[in-house]
């Protein structure tokens, strides 16, 4: 447009010149389809190197030459690569199916659905743990998988390790386990099949300091010693809480005032505190409600006769999570005295806590969400479990009262815990003179004793399968080695809590081979049958959605895959090579035992041709030799020529044939079959591609499609012509797309012979084309003659092309005459 003027003065205006470079296409890019033993089905993955390969699909054998072609393309001088699984899902039986597990909570009610990413007998061997040792342990666990494999002295190895911390069942959490596993994972995907909380479940943050004794009169004792301040000395009044992920806020027990009914009494205490203090926390963290409770167990439920009379501080939400943090101040901080908090000894329980999985090996279970383990075994004496027995394998607590200690020395003197101290007092507490807020690590420091026990009885007995953890106020007996389904029961003697432990095995196994009381039966992962064809056309629907370019394909072959069968996959091949502008490349038939079989009537060259598009499409033969594990096997040589093809693309160009002395074929032994001259001049008439060895090593010694028949007088006689023209094809395709919707005159086409000729030129100059000159070369044309003015009318443009290509020097012939030398006359 001309450029609007307003002022005296220079203006500047830029005016497109029209040039838009053609750049050309990668022309060596392979794609391969066959069976594997990982990966999803007919998904086209990338693999810029046989490592890639092997981690997204594995390079172990699985019933298709696949691996092998693709190590050899690589091996060769290939770049880069896509490969499609594939399989026969129902197939004589033989159906296929993705391992799989279901996790059950504690309760035994459904979990989750592990389920391998890869469809088939991979999967098997998948295993997946579960714990709870995180920061939240009563809220979040963690998960790791990892796959079992045998190392070069058969034992087996963990490898893929995958570990996921501080998951979470709340679909709102930032780790929600369906998210963060599936998202991340290589080797599985995680399916939430649990039910929703209801109504009736609640978030609480439970204290485990017992404040309360036998009578209301203690009770009030109790109370006004940790929150009245004019009962005493003591100033221990705040502490920090968070409501369903809300900021903290400062809690002061100091507030409430007990000079005033209705907590003057001890009536009036027992019945109106727990509500004083709901309305205290409420008046900072409205709009969220929390309630309050002193409770005998987590659910309020009634515990056991003889701890009738524990009372705990429970802060309940219906919405979501409680946390409680200790206050700004230590000296002001209540937290530590009511052991309020998972770093206190306390227990925080999120509302979807109920929903993990459980956790494997032998683990407490505090039944937070009916029973009241945690209660009892925290009003348990210290003195009750002096030995606990594993499996059998008995473990010596030191001493007789192995829990508590008699301290022989203090600064200042100490008094001995008495005969009756219960599990959640600490060891360094003094009673009954202490001050309450000293007990602040309870049933967690007992739990450290016995863990410590066990891990010492491991290090003593190699051949003791077990060691410990702690998880909050769990303790946590873990299979260190062993089967996968080993499990175990825990006794402590006269005095057993080896029930209230839950016996699970040390880790789940996809497929049906685990065991344990916590996962449902699984399912059996199976490879399928062979591919059929519709298999490998869903395969090629598959890459036309996701892959941009691609320019030679290889269908290894398939030991399901008759000869027969075989032969039927090439036409569909070839037309869909045909359609993306790639070039076919095809093994030789097994039952080509020489150069006679291979070019003769019965089961020769001719019978590939039937519904091939012959000149996309070339065949190489004989079968190449490669060393694997110390043995000798036949593998197709497709593969190979593939990355032959790339390494000639790289130093010469597409347009030299991959075949000569320079294309010498790497990482083989040596070939199935080794022919004469006479041979090859059997075969190469008829468009057969041999595999020579000469001294020089083991090359390509054919260049032809299977066009290529002397008898056929084809164009595309030579592979090196019709990649040339299919490069020129995609790259002009590509390049030419800006003229869509341009204005359909000469301005347009003027533009069109720049660029394609500038292209074309540059070809010229890297040596492409025959010809002196580059009118000897190429030619394009876009003018009125070839776009007339019906074409116009018709929103079409015609661009002509054409080259004048090299063919190859497949026969060189000299000549040689003797002279008489001077003769005198």
């Amino acid at each position: 447009m001309p450029v609007q003027t307003s002022y005296p003065g220079v203006y500047v205006q830029e005016v497109p010149s029209g040039v838009r470079t053609i750049t050309g296409v990668g022309t060596s890019i392979g794609l391969f389809i066959g069976r594997t033993r990982k990966g999803a089905l007919y998904q086209p993955v990338q693999c810029l190197s046989y490592e890639d390969f092997d981690r997204a699909f594995s390079a172990q054998y699985v019933g298709s030459e696949l691996p092998r072609a693709v190590r050899l393309f690589f091996a060769n001088g290939g770049t880069q690569c896509y490969v499609a699984r594939v399989a026969d899902e129902q197939s004589g039986g033989s159906t296929l199916a993705t391992a799989s597990v279901k996790l059950l909570t504690e309760a035994k009610a459904d979990a989750l659905l592990i389920s391998s990413l890869s469809p088939g007998a991979f999967g098997n061997d998948i295993r997946v743990t579960i714990d709870y040792n995180t920061d939240a342990p009563e809220s979040s666990f963690n998960l790791e998988v990892w796959r079992w494999t045998s190392n070069s002295l058969g034992a087996q190895v963990k490898t893929d390790v995958e570990r996921y911390l501080g998951l979470s069942m709340n679909p709102a959490h930032p780790r929600y386990v369906q998210d963060v596993v599936t998202q991340q994972s290589r080797l599985i995907s995680a399916k939430d099949v649990s039910t929703a909380p209801t109504a009736a479940d609640i978030g609480f943050s439970l204290g485990a300091r017992p404040i309360a004794a036998n009578s209301d009169a203690v009770f009030l004792a109790e109370v006004q010693a940790l929150f009245d301040k004019s009962a005493g000395p003591r100033k221990n009044f705040q502490f920090r809480v968070s409501v369903d992920g809300a900021p903290a806020q400062l809690i002061d027990l100091g507030d409430l005032d007990f000079t005033i009914a209705p907590l003057n009494t001890a009536a009036g205490i027992v019945g109106n505190l727990e509500t004083a203090i709901q309305n205290l926390i409420n008046a900072k963290v409205s709009p969220s409600a929390v309630s309050v409770k002193f409770v005998t167990g987590p659910n309020g439920q009634v515990a056991p006769a003889n701890n009738a009379s524990t009372r705990l501080l429970r802060i309940a939400s219906a919405k979501g999570d409680v946390v409680v943090d200790a206050g700004p101040d230590p000296s002001t901080d209540i937290a530590a005295a009511l052991m309020l908090g998972t770093s206190r000894g306390g227990a925080e329980v999120s509302r979807w806590a109920k929903n993990r999985p459980a956790s494997n090996g032998l683990v407490f279970q505090p039944d937070y969400f009916g029973g009241s383990n945690a209660v009892a075994f925290a009003q348990r004496l210290q003195s009750d479990i002096n030995v606990i027995t594993i499996g059998g394998r008995p473990v010596q607590l030191t001493g007789v009262n192995t829990l508590r200690t008699t301290p022989t020395t203090a600064s200042p003197p100490a008094t001995a815990i008495g005969a009756n101290a219960k599990m959640f007092q600490d060891l360094t507490t003094v009673q009954p003179a202490a001050p309450p807020d000293m007990v602040s690590d309870g049933v967690r420091e007992k739990w450290q004793i016995i863990a410590a026990a066990v891990i010492a009885a491991r290090a003593n007995d190699p051949a003791f399968a077990w060691s410990a953890q702690v998880w909050g106020s769990r303790l946590a007996i873990v299979a260190a080695d062993g089967s996968d389904n080993i499990s175990a029961t825990l006794s402590t003697g006269p005095n057993n809590i080896g029930g209230s432990f839950n016996a699970n095995v040390r880790a789940y196994s996809l497929g049906t081979t685990g065991a344990g009381a916590f996962q449902a039966a699984g399912v059996q992962g199976k490879d399928g049958g062979p591919p059929s064809a519709a298999d490998y056309e869903r395969a090629y629907q598959e890459v036309d959605r996701q892959v941009d370019l691609f320019n030679l394909l290889v269908l290894p072959k398939d030991d399901g895959h008759g000869d027969s069968t075989t032969r039927m996959l090439w036409g569909p091949a070839s037309v869909f090579c045909q359609r993306r502008r790639a070039f076919l490349l095809i093994d030789p038939p097994s039952n080509w035992s020489d150069s006679q079989a291979a070019a003769g009537p019965m089961v020769g060259v001719n019978t590939l041709r039937v519904g091939l598009v012959k000149d996309h499409a070339a065949v190489f033969y004989p079968r190449l030799k490669i060393n694997e594990g110390g043995k000798d096997v036949f593998v197709g040589p497709a593969g190979a020529i593939a990355g032959l093809m790339g390494r000639i693309d790289g130093t010469r160009g597409v347009w030299k044939a991959p075949a000569g002395t320079e294309a010498d074929l790497r990482g083989i032994t040596g070939v199935e079959k080794r022919f004469s001259d006479g041979e090859n001049g059997v075969m190469n008439p008829k468009a057969i591609n041999t595999i020579r060895v000469f001294p020089n090593g083991i090359v390509n010694w054919g260049a032809r499609t299977m066009d290529g028949d002397d008898a056929f007088g084809s164009e595309y006689k030579y592979i090196p012509i019709r990649r040339l023209a299919l490069y020129m094809e995609e790259s002009l395709y590509r390049g030419l797309k800006w003229v869509v919707f341009e204005p359909n005159d000469e301005p347009l086409w003027a533009q069109i012979r720049l660029n394609v000729g500038a292209f074309m030129n540059n070809l010229f100059r890297q040596g492409a084309f025959q010809g002196q000159t580059p009118k000897d070369a190429y030619f394009v044309k876009c003018d009125a003659s070839t776009t007339t003015q019906n074409d116009r009318n018709l929103g079409i443009v015609n661009v002509v092309v054409g080259f004048a290509p090299l063919k190859p020097a497949e026969f060189v012939v000299l000549t040689l005459q003797q002279i008489a030398g001077q003769i005198q006359v």
